[in-house]
């Protein structure tokens, strides 16, 4: 189960999550945000499943 954390700021429309996003607990095409410390100072991890594959992409946005 995810854990979802309040934001504000342009990433609001986006959930925070407090575990590791994985392929059993995002649906496709599902994103969320996640801090995993490697992303530069101000930006945070987004997430996405891919919708018809099994797979998970990762970016840096801006908070």
């Amino acid at each position: 189960m995810l854990s979802l954390v309040d934001i504000s700021g342009a990433s609001a429309q986006t959930p925070v999550v407090t575990t590791p996003p994985t392929l059993k607990t995002l649906t496709p095409g599902q994103s969320v945000l996640f801090d995993d410390k490697k992303c530069p100072a101000g930006q945070i991890g987004k997430y996405t499943r891919a919708q018809k594959r099994s797979s998970i992409t990762r970016r840096c946005v801006h908070r």
